[in-house]
């Protein structure tokens, strides 16, 4: 595939691209996406260009557009294989996909990943998120329940699990009557000083979580399903098979295997996996 040029349906061939987007990135109308310049890779060409970027471009459009044309994409030089593996494409072509368009999607989840995994920030637990961790934890705890509150050489130990609870009613009633820059300031996020890498595993879950929920998008794809299925054998198939493929593991006898068991085994083992607070040292940051 030569390189992605506005005039070129570019966005139209991003349209995958584009649907993962609206999924993950939160829809709030002063989200900071924490994107530069220079985080981003742009070359000056790049610049210069992103001043005529059509209506309906997204962020993370843009930002990949620029990689690919750069060739900046890890997994990029992989297309002609990716044509001619005659497995794959006999899933795309099931699940009615478009080709280019997923070769696209592909990439972009890929570069996501290896952005958020390998090369990403680590923050901390927002104030917010640290005062609800300790709302919940209280809640969900008995009578035998210890708090222990240290300021330098000072430590406060409460034990009367009523002065505990209080503190939970005492955070709620004020979490409730906040306004909208109090909850801005508690939202802020700081970096951790050691970014948390991840090893391949949580990877692997990561990836194939992003396209089975981008399969739940597409209508015909979601009717080839059996009623009450998650998701279907060939999308299940194609996700496993595109594992091996751009080499996430390389152990093939693994990912090809008809039944999807070491597929499905990830998904469950990683389904409640609390995922480092890492973002993407390239793209807007997804909740995913």
């Amino acid at each position: 595939m030569d390189k992605l040029k506005w005039n070129d349906n570019a966005l139209s061939l991003m349209e995958y691209i584009g649907i993962i987007e609206s999924i993950y990135i939160p829809d709030l109308d002063d989200y900071d996406y924490r994107i530069n310049v220079t985080r981003c890779e742009t070359s000056a060409e790049a610049i210069e260009e992103a001043r005529n970027i059509p209506f309906g471009a997204t962020d993370c459009m843009v930002i990949f557009k620029s990689r690919f044309n750069q060739e900046l994409l890890s997994k990029q030089n992989l297309y002609p294989q990716y044509i001619s593996e005659r497995e794959i494409q006999e899933l795309i072509s099931y699940l009615e996909l478009n080709t280019d368009k997923f070769w696209l999607l592909i990439l972009f989840v890929c570069d996501y990943c290896e952005s958020m995994f390998y090369q990403g920030t680590t923050m901390k637990l927002t104030p917010l998120e640290q005062l609800e961790q300790l709302q919940s934890a209280i809640n969900h705890t008995d009578d035998t329940a210890i708090l222990t509150f240290k300021a330098g050489k000072q430590k406060i130990v409460l034990e009367d699990i009523r002065a505990i609870k209080a503190i939970s009613e005492a955070i709620n009633k004020y979490l409730s009557e906040a306004d909208i820059d109090m909850f801005k300031y508690l939202s802020r996020r700081q970096e951790e000083e050691v970014p948390t890498m991840l090893k391949d595993s949580p990877f692997i879950a990561y990836f194939a979580k992003m396209l089975l929920t981008f399969f739940n998008t597409q209508q015909q794809i979601r009717a080839k399903r059996r009623a009450g299925a998650n998701h279907s054998i060939k999308e299940m198939e194609l996700v496993s098979r595109l594992i091996y493929f751009i080499r996430l593991s390389m152990k093939e006898d693994t990912w090809t295997d008809i039944e999807n068991e070491t597929l499905k085994a990830f998904l469950k083992q990683y389904k409640a996996y609390r995922y480092p607070h890492n973002i993407s040292n390239i793209y807007p940051e997804f909740s995913i």
